[in-house]
């Protein structure tokens, strides 16, 4: 790592897969931000241009012209990182540009509006007290393994596959491994799994759909682009579908919960005012969003940061890098619920904004609220290790903490 050993070009390498950049992650962040106009990864034989400052994320992710999804924005943990970035689509319509990606939004959106999501509200009331009731009693909880990534499986298979929960447990376990695998293999073996259960689920909804469905629309949409899509293009669609936000609305929550967990004065702020609940969720997505990188492929020759991209160039941004840049939200690193500029680039900007944002908000507020209902007081638990992984996303392995003995 040279983050201070800057040349003419404003460029720095960054290897964003080793420990060194696990370990240091936000002091590497903050130095390219402050010294860097942008790091450079390596991946196989590629230079990755790497934007962490908010502006140029954000310029980049407005820009679907100039900056493509075409070539794959997923970095996937199963990723050979001694070989090139995929240079394919995996995930749609993610990796789709206009007018495409928006014949598959048109597809989509109409089942994650805000006023449909809200419909959800029973069914994810109902879960969070279901887990909480089960992992309350024990007195110290595995926050990620006993609650989060059940409770956001458990939500989507409901809600979104409406599948019976017999098969949760693997795409749990899937969709961990798929991002942060301990190592590649287990990673790109998962990938091989979730696509071969979301090619079942498509044959099964082709063969008999659900009325009012998302996954059925997905499967029995007659034209995009002019013709019948494939099962291979159906079945990519649903994957991101069903592993949407078990990683990355964990991440946050657990984010959320470790803060006010090791900072006294803050959870008894949010206790004595339930009132800034919403301000709480929108601090935790500019705190704890979890993408260290996503990839776009310029489409013309051009210039981001002061820095000549030509053609083909990949430029990989993150999300979390953005939101903790101190240009944009001063004192970044700090919890504050009273900030006047609010405006993160968590679920992204631009034509491929999250699809999810308006399901992700509802989980993390409903969760926020009723925990803090019923366990206005937690703290971290003693002699435990937290550990991070950093790429593709960023976020603790596990946090256990202690609660109160329940009534």
């Amino acid at each position: 790592m040279t983050v201070n050993d800057v040349g003419k070009t404003g460029l720095c390498p960054v290897n964003l897969w080793s420990e060194e950049f696990n370990e240091n992650f936000w002091e590497t962040i903050g130095s390219l931000q402050q010294n860097a106009s942008l790091g450079v990864h390596q991946q196989g034989s590629t230079p990755c241009y790497y934007a962490t400052r908010y502006q140029d994320v954000f310029n980049v992710l407005r820009d679907g012209t100039t900056y493509s999804s075409e070539g794959g924005v997923a970095i996937l943990g199963g990723d050979n990182r001694a070989e090139p970035p995929k240079n394919e689509g995996r995930f749609l319509p993610e990796d789709l540009d206009a007018p495409v990606h928006t014949e598959w939004r048109r597809v989509i959106d109409p089942f994650l509006t805000a006023k449909r999501v809200e419909g959800y509200t029973d069914t994810i009331q109902a879960t969070i007290d279901e887990l909480l009731d089960a992992a309350l009693p024990k007195g110290r909880v595995d926050l990620l393994a006993d609650f989060l990534r059940p409770l956001q499986l458990k939500i989507i298979f409901v809600e979104l596959l409406h599948l019976p929960g017999e098969e949760m447990g693997d795409w749990m376990h899937w969709s961990h491994d798929l991002f942060v695998g301990e190592t590649p293999e287990i990673a790109a073996q998962a990938f091989v799994s979730i696509n071969k259960a979301a090619e079942d689920l498509v044959r099964r909804r082709m063969a008999d759909p659900i009325p009012d469905d998302l996954v059925s629309a997905v499967c029995t949409v007659e034209e995009i682009d002019g013709r019948e899509p494939t099962l291979a293009e159906r079945t990519a669609v649903v994957v991101p579908l069903a592993i949407a936000g078990t990683e990355s609305v964990g991440t946050i929550l657990s984010g959320i919960v470790h803060q006010l967990a090791t900072h006294p004065d803050d959870l008894a702020e949010l206790v004595a005012d339930p009132s800034l609940v919403p301000a709480a969720v929108e601090e935790g997505l500019r705190m704890f969003a979890n993408v260290t990188a996503l990839q776009r492929t310029v489409t013309r020759d051009t210039e981001l940061a002061g820095v000549a991209l030509g053609t083909g160039a990949k430029v990989w941004t993150s999300y979390n890098g953005a939101n903790r840049d101190a240009q944009q939200f001063p004192d970044p690193h700090t919890w504050n619920l009273h900030r006047d500029e609010v405006r993160h680039v968590a679920f992204g900007v631009g034509p491929h904004r999250c699809l999810g944002s308006n399901h992700a908000r509802l989980v993390i507020r409903s969760v926020l609220a009723r925990l803090l209902e019923r366990v206005p007081r937690f703290t971290l638990a003693p002699d435990q290790k937290i550990s991070h992984f950093s790429m593709p996303t960023r976020g603790m392995h596990e946090v256990t903490i202690d609660v109160p003995a329940q009534g």
